[in-house]
């Protein structure tokens, strides 16, 4: 079996990787220059699916917390929302039962009036945002806990609750 240094296959990859992306099939059917185009027309600027509010870091520095403004939901007293907590260096991280990754999607709930939070579910991607684990919880499973002064929860619930009740 013949060695391929390494230079090579990294050469060969990053070949493959361009003309992987050059090898798409047309979406529609072709026009010519001047003719209108039988596809819709997509909108300049889409909407987009999140909007990442930076909250902070961290005590020890090593975890990046941010809400994501569009996905605030209220009913009532309860809000629902998506934070995003990303680890800098996840050699510093004690997974302890929970698989290593490199950022999580969790969705929560605070109840603004009685100052408590749970956690709905939780996904967790590694470093090249490939799906690690994703977990749901249901009412039994987690109780709503107290927030905490000026804690990430704190934080959370200062920002999905203004204006609904006073902090």
């Amino acid at each position: 079996m013949q060695m391929i240094p390494m230079r090579k296959t990294l050469c060969l990859a990053l070949s493959a990787a361009v003309l992987a992306g050059c090898a798409t099939q047309p979406t529609g059917p072709s026009t010519r220059p001047g003719t209108a185009s039988s596809r819709p027309q997509q909108p300049a600027n889409p909407t987009p699916n999140a909007d990442w509010h930076n909250l902070g870091v961290s005590p020890n520095g090593n975890i990046l917390n941010e809400i994501d403004a569009l996905s605030v939901r209220r009913s009532g007293t309860l809000v629902t929302f998506r934070d995003r907590k990303t680890i800098f260096n996840t050699r510093k991280e004690n997974f302890l039962t929970t698989p290593r990754h490199k950022y999580s999607i969790n969705t929560w709930q605070v109840d603004c009036r009685a100052r408590t939070y749970r956690l709905l579910d939780v996904t967790l991607y590694d470093e090249n945002s490939r799906q690690v684990a994703s977990f749901s919880y249901n009412d039994s499973q987690i109780k709503p806990m107290p927030v905490v002064q000026n804690s990430a929860s704190f934080q959370q619930m200062q920002f999905v609750c203004q204006g609904s009740q006073p902090l």
